[in-house]
């Protein structure tokens, strides 16, 4: 069984310190063991242009539109598609049915069907 490792994130001051360690004529494998890190994050920050910063995580953009403008559009127009809400507030269909759903609308796809005894 492979077990999964967890993603570390290393403080730029340890990134700095391997760096200008190997960059001294240490070795990667000796950096390896004595910082404690994998030899593929060693690789993966060489590879790195000078000056690169990973991304932080968070949203990359601002929301196109809110709950509160979508709510609006539906007590206008409660029978307005999916693909029409999607098409006003210029973003994906997807977009529209996940804020639906985190706001418990669900679209209910057919009535349920009687069987005939």
């Amino acid at each position: 069984m492979i077990k999964k490792q967890e993603s570390v994130r290393y403080s730029q001051d340890l990134k700095q310190r391997v760096l200008n360690f190997i960059s001294e004529g240490g070795s990667k494998a000796e950096a390896s063991r004595r910082y404690k890190i994998s030899l593929g994050c060693i690789f993966f920050w060489l590879k790195q242009p000078p000056g690169y910063e990973a991304r932080k995580p968070g949203p990359k953009t601002s929301r196109k539109f809110s709950r509160a403008d979508l709510q609006e559009a539906l007590n206008a127009k409660p029978d307005m598609l999916q693909k029409e809400l999607a098409k006003k507030f210029h973003v994906s269909i997807n977009a529209i049915s996940n804020a639906l759903r985190r706001m418990g609308i669900v679209r209910k796809k057919r009535p349920s069907a009687t069987r005939k005894a």
